[in-house]
């Protein structure tokens, strides 16, 4: 018996600039079926509340709890463990972690940075981690590529 819905975004419900054909009649099917839905994603360039926007702008009916990021799961995990982070993310994302307190408990965490990948931030984060900091990596991506597709 399916009990629930887990959808990826890019490529699964949308592509680039456009929604995918039949993509928005599936949600709307499953959920007038009464499938709980929660959208995924290892986009680690945009806030939640950015893909919020952008999904509203295709036409998606979602709320912010049907949809769940890599920097949600990141920061549950330092509120989870006490530790505050180093972040070599993109920079959108140092925004939604600008609240976090100051802590004694240190976390290195990496995602798609792009410029921010200099020999001075990645010194630094290897002396917090040399210290015993964590290692987080929000997504598994091996390479960055940007939108622009470099």
């Amino acid at each position: 018996m399916i009990r629930g819905v887990l959808l990826d975004l890019a490529g699964v419900f949308y592509e680039g600039d456009h929604v995918l054909t039949g993509a928005l009649e599936a949600v709307r099917q499953r959920h007038r079926a009464g499938l709980p839905i929660r959208f995924v994603t290892n986009t680690t360039t945009k806030t939640k509340m950015a893909l919020l926007s952008r999904l509203t702008g295709l036409g998606l009916e979602i709320t912010g709890d049907e949809l769940f990021t890599p920097g949600q799961a990141a920061r549950g995990w330092l509120t989870q463990h006490n530790a505050s982070p180093l972040l070599l993310v993109h920079p959108s994302l140092k925004e939604e972690n600008a609240s976090l307190p100051d802590r004694e408990r240190r976390a290195v965490i990496v995602g798609d940075a792009g410029h921010a990948f200099s020999y001075e931030n990645l010194d630094h984060a290897f002396r917090i981690l040399i210290d015993g900091a964590a290692f987080l990596a929000p997504a598994k991506n091996r390479t960055f590529m940007d939108e622009d597709g470099s």
